[in-house]
């Protein structure tokens, strides 16, 4: 009986060990819970998160993978030097800056070269963004006239009658954007909405006003086109594009590679 009674304590220790201390093995490598803490801390996850946790667990045990990966490919240590300038530049420990450095080594040796990207493969991704195509906006001209509500009257009138624009704008504005009375394209989303419904269904050299700007401006516009703001051809983004893609392409090759030599390791995860 005192032989089962030792028994039954060495099992419930060995349990506790498991459940309390232990929480992944990878072959003869060990994580224990104050480990995976430990580095919660230090990516700022938070500590009373059950999902966190399995994540930096799972990027423990990567790591770990990688780290022997690395060593049995008879590639160089990696050098404490770079480590550190690599930890101190990203505001990470030691041990992640040389994961992170020998992770980079195996993706360059395994998939960077095999990762093509072509010229519709960057034309869709283009098409495919927002950003490039720029914000619905109008071309617009003003008049703007502080207090004053018959030089706006006479401005309007002198436009009804066939008069330039540009030519009433400096008999008539008090404020010219750089000498001229054009202001460019403004997106639609950050015009008034008086603004928007006279431009809505306004053609070019379409005359818009006067409407009251501020306490005590008055405003005519003059519709030029619409188009865009901050619209980016495919020329200007290309080298952008294809970085952007390469790095995806690269990261799903490598993470494609590293699960199937992950498989050939026991792995053993215990939350």
């Amino acid at each position: 009986m005192l032989g089962m009674a030792f028994l039954v304590i060495a099992w419930g220790n060995a349990r506790a060990e498991k459940i309390d201390g232990i929480v992944a093995v990878v072959d003869n490598a060990i994580i224990m819970n104050s480990d995976l803490h430990k580095k919660m801390a230090e990516l700022g996850a938070p500590m009373a998160s059950r999902t966190a946790e399995k994540q930096v667990l799972e990027l423990m045990v990567e790591d770990i993978v990688i780290a022997k990966i690395y060593k049995s490919m008879g590639l160089p240590p990696v050098g404490d030097n770079e480590a550190q300038a690599f930890a101190e530049s990203q505001k990470v420990s030691l041990e992640t800056a040389k994961s992170y450095i020998m992770k980079s080594a195996l993706m360059d040796i395994m998939v960077k070269s095999k990762v093509v990207v072509t010229g519709n493969m960057i034309r869709n991704y283009y098409l495919s963004r927002e950003e490039y195509q720029g914000e619905n906006a109008v071309h617009l001209r003003q008049i703007l006239v502080t207090g004053d509500g018959s030089k706006v009257e006479s401005a309007l009138k002198e436009l009804e009658s066939g008069g330039d624009f540009e030519e009433v704008a400096k008999k008539y504005s008090d404020v010219l954007s750089s000498g001229t009375s054009d202001i460019g394209w403004i997106p639609i989303d950050d015009l008034s909405e008086e603004i928007r419904n006279g431009v809505s269904n306004a053609g070019p050299g379409d005359i818009i006003g006067p409407i009251t700007v501020g306490a005590d401006r008055q405003a005519l516009y003059q519709f030029v086109e619409k188009g865009f703001s901050g619209q980016k051809s495919l020329d200007e983004v290309r080298d952008e594009i294809a970085d952007i893609l390469e790095k995806k392409y690269q990261q799903e090759a490598f993470s494609h590679w590293l699960q199937k030599m992950m498989s050939e390791y026991f792995i053993g995860i215990y939350i």
